[in-house]
């Protein structure tokens, strides 16, 4: 299986099976998901898309991952921005979450 160079699945282990035949599943194993402690909490504006709240608040669009995993009481990281409660039949974009919090963890390298 191939990934992306920098995937966050790039190097994880795949199934294997214990008597040396073929897997019979082709996939990798769960990557580990980080725990970290929530220090701000922002709360969604219009136009808000988790690859920004990366940018703002890490200054790199692809730690958005790092916003969803300390938000893990979502089952979609898209929910965060996006209300889940938005009426699929609707022609327009799914209804923003405005006003919801989301919580913001600390920087990896200690600050914010």
């Amino acid at each position: 299986m191939a990934f992306f160079k920098g995937s966050y699945y790039e190097n994880l282990p795949g199934f294997e099976s214990e008597d040396g035949a073929k897997p019979a599943f082709r996939g990798v194993r769960p990557r580990p998901v980080a725990d970290p402690e929530p220090i701000l909490e922002h709360a969604v504006a219009t136009g808000d898309r988790l690859d920004r709240l990366g940018h703002e608040y890490y200054a790199n669009p692809r730690d958005w991952r790092r916003v969803a995993d300390c938000n893990a009481g979502t089952l979609f990281a898209e929910d965060l921005v996006y209300g889940p409660d938005a009426n699929p039949d609707a022609d327009d974009h799914a209804q923003e979450a405005m006003g919801e919090p989301v919580l913001i963890p600390r920087r990896r390298d200690g600050g914010v």
